[in-house]
């Protein structure tokens, strides 16, 4: 998602059409940037929700300390020159993480919100619907 004003509304206006909680997944490296960045994008968002009826929430994906320390993640001392409030013992990049466990704690992330009733449901719905078309058509 851009970070401009516009995309962010946007992002509000969306939704506020559901009911349901926007939930902002975010990746990021583990440094002053990747830590405010998302939280800055995050209050912006929740604010344009807030102000047309909806609700959001910011979860961080990666990059975590705990998994800097679970995958033994290269770090790096954060810059002397960011006078942001930082508090992890080091610095890490979002690609030091494999592919495969990126892949793996984003899909967590997912399922960990997948409303599995609900997406039953439309996977009934479809095979009903399909059943109706194919014997209309007569196969």
């Amino acid at each position: 998602m851009s970070r401009s004003p516009p995309e962010k509304r946007n992002t509000a206006l969306r939704a506020a059409a559901d009911t349901r909680t926007l939930c902002l997944l975010h990746i990021g490296d583990l440094d002053p940037s990747g830590v405010w960045l998302p939280v800055a994008l995050a209050e912006d968002v929740a604010a344009f929700a807030t102000a047309h009826g909806a609700h959001s929430e910011l979860v961080r994906v990666a990059v975590t300390e705990e998994q800097v320390a679970r995958y033994q993640l290269p770090s790096a001392p954060a810059k002397a020159t960011d006078r942001r409030a930082f508090t992890a013992a080091g610095t890490t990049q979002a690609e030091a993480l494999p592919p495969d466990v990126l892949l793996d704690l984003v899909r967590a992330a997912i399922e960990e919100r997948h409303d599995r009733a609900a997406y039953e449901a439309v996977l009934e719905r479809e095979a009903g619907e399909r059943e109706y078309l194919l014997a209309d058509l007569g196969e």
